[in-house]
Order: C-alpha cells, then structure tokens, then sequence
C-alpha cells in the first residue's frame, strides 16, 4: 500500500515551498535554476520525496537543521543528507514506536484545539499504521557533515548554513539571501526550549542571529504552531527571546508554571486505545538537565538553571 503524498503545502515565495507535515513539522523546499533544496524531513510520515517530486525534478541536496526525532524521519529517502556532527548520533529515523507515540499526541492535541464535537473526525489523510514505517530495509544516506558558513549553490540561489546551539548542540539555520529569508529550525520559536548548551552560548549565537537582519526579511521554523502555514514568525520572537536570556545572564529569573500547550488527552480515534506512551521507548541521549520556563509576553523559553555560564 502507498504512503500518503497529500501533504497540505504553500508556495509562499517564488520557488520556495513550506510542506506541512501533519502539524508535526514544517519541510521546505528551494529551487533553484539547477537544485534544489529540502530543509529538515519530519517525523516520517508518508511518501515525503513523492510529495517533493510532485514540485519539482531537479536534484536534491537534503540538509538537516538539527537531529531531533520530527526532523529526520524521512532522511532514508535521499541518497546524502548534510548535518552538524554534534547532532549526528542519533538513529535515523529513531524507534518507530516513539514516532509514532509523538504523532498520535500531536494528532491529540489538534483535535483538542478544534473543540470537541470535532474529535470524532480524522484530520490528516494518512493511515499511522501505514504512512509511518520503520525503514529498516531502506538504504542508509550517505551523512556529510554541515559546518558553520557552508555554502550550497542551487544554481542562481546560494543558500549558506550557520550554527546556531541552544534547542540541540548542532542547531543549524540557513539563510537565502536571493529571496532575503531565514530557515532557522527549533532554533528560535514563541515555545522554545534552549538547554542543551549554556544559556550564554544560545544568547551569543541568537545575537548573531539578529545581526544578520540587514540580509533577510523574515524568518521561517521549523514548526507552524505559532504561526500560519507559509507564514513567517512574527518580529517580537527573537528580540523577545534574546531579552529573556539576557535576564536570565544577569540573574533575574523568575520562574512560572505554565498548563501544557499539548491539552487534556483526547483519543485518536472512536473507542478505548491503549495508552502508547507506555510502549515508548525512553528519550535516546544524555540525561536531561533541569528545567524551567520563563514568560515575557507571548514568549517561552525553556532553559537549564545550572548551565547559564559558559
């Protein structure tokens, strides 16, 4: 049976696409006169390359802004893929059991934004148990690494990757100054959490973010939550988030508990379900640090109180 390509999907640029996967996370796509580019490949769900194919039949160079499980997921469906070294550890894709509890929570928490008389409705046209696979027989890509000032010319179009540390220790971003836009992944959102370096570190490497702000226009994440699809992030984000930091540099901390952004826990489908949260693996790494959240207007920021300092 053929996975799904009924990804929803906006041209919100010329030659520059945003390919939502499901809410679970943003793929995008820049072509140029003779490549073209995907940016990040989500949690895994269906036919991702099929989708692209649709668009466009040039080659593809496949980068990836950071190794977390909702942005490698369809990496075994190109030959290459580029990433930082720091993130390259883990498995790709990783369990399909956490996958797959991750997008049945993403799932949940939408329909619960709907209200409920529409949790009683599919959302996404994809089978779980079908679009989302465990690639086992799927030849591995081969992995390049992605370092700091790369550059990828598509034919026209010079894309250049920057790091940027904080959501992981290899966080990259991509500028395209031909159409003046920042790709920047998890690294910068409303709902951010930035603890797996010092807070120091994230605050010198979103300052050089925003110093870049005479070669781009707006920026694009790697999640639409706090957005619309095709949609960039709104102004205040960054300069916020930097504020935050700062704060949190010179001590003023102020610590504030928050209800879960995820919503009370709703079915995906009609009957009992067993919970597969229970099934799923425990998160692959180091050990986490401490946690907490700082608020400044619409602002998040999840930071590691013991790592401020380099």
């Amino acid at each position: 049976m053929e996975r799904t390509k009924l990804f929803p999907m906006v041209q919100f640029k010329k030659d520059t696409w945003e390919i939502d996967e499901f809410d679970c996370a943003s793929v995008f796509l820049l072509i140029g006169e003779e490549k073209a580019m995907v940016i990040d490949c989500g949690m895994g769900i269906g036919d991702l390359r099929g989708a692209i194919e649709m668009i466009t039949d040039k080659p593809l160079i496949c980068v990836i802004s950071h190794g977390h499980v909702d942005h490698t997921g369809n990496a075994r469906q190109f030959e290459e893929i580029w990433i930082n070294p720091k993130d390259a550890e883990a498995p790709i894709p990783q369990s399909l059991a956490r996958r797959k509890w991750d997008t049945e929570r993403i799932a949940a928490r939408q329909k619960g934004c709907f209200g409920s008389p529409y949790t009683m409705f599919n959302l996404y046209p994809f089978d779980i148990d079908v679009d989302l696979i465990d690639p086992a027989d799927e030849p591995m890509p081969v992995i390049h690494d992605l370092t700091d000032g790369m550059q990828f010319d598509l034919g026209g179009r010079i894309v250049t990757a920057y790091e940027c540390p904080g959501h992981s220790p290899g966080e990259m971003i991509f500028l395209d100054e031909q159409t003046r836009t920042l790709f920047c992944g998890d690294a910068l959102n409303f709902n951010l959490g930035v603890n797996a370096v010092p807070v120091e570190t994230t605050l010198r490497y979103l300052k050089r973010m925003q110093s870049m702000s005479d070669r781009y226009d707006c920026i694009y994440n790697g999640h639409h939550d706090f957005r619309a699809l095709g949609a960039p992030l709104d102004d205040d984000c960054l300069p916020t988030i930097i504020e935050l930091l700062e704060d949190a540099m010179n001590g003023y901390i102020n610590v504030v508990e928050t209800p879960s952004f995820w919503g009370q826990s709703v079915p995906l489908t009609k009957g009992e379900r067993k919970d597969p949260k229970a099934d799923a693996p425990k998160p692959e790494g180091p050990p986490r640090g401490k946690r907490v959240t700082l608020r400044k207007g619409r602002c998040f920021v999840g930071i590691d109180p013991d790592r401020i300092r380099e």
